[in-house]
């Protein structure tokens, strides 16, 4: 007997954030209850509106048994990469401060006098 008939996942679902919802469809992916296909194109549709698109390149490439990704997921990506470089540079003043760790205890230390 399938167990899919009584999985709560997909219900339980609209109510977690979808990176609590991905750990899930990984399990039920190992237990086999769903068509690898369902389960495949479920990640997609999870991952397809997040910045994580090198992933939902390949789930799609699995998905699919192709090489190729469409065009609208290559400039996604470009478009994700594109604001990555920008918030790097956007933060690069405070990540400076950030990883000098003399001067983070001294600040450190300079918080808890006061």
């Amino acid at each position: 007997p399938s167990a899919a008939p009584h999985d709560l996942t997909f219900q339980l679902g609209s109510f977690l954030d979808r990176h609590l919802i991905f750990p899930l469809l990984e399990f039920l992916q190992e237990k086999e209850i769903y068509p690898l296909e369902e389960i495949m194109q479920a990640k997609l549709s999870l991952l397809y509106p997040t910045n994580m698109v090198d992933f939902a390149m390949d789930v799609y490439k699995r998905l699919h048994d192709t090489d190729e990704v469409p065009e609208g997921m290559v400039e996604r990506r470009t478009q994700v990469m594109d604001r990555l470089k920008k918030l790097d540079a956007d933060t690069a003043g405070i990540r400076t401060v950030l990883e000098d760790a003399a001067l983070v205890e001294h600040l450190r230390a300079e918080i808890g006098r006061a």
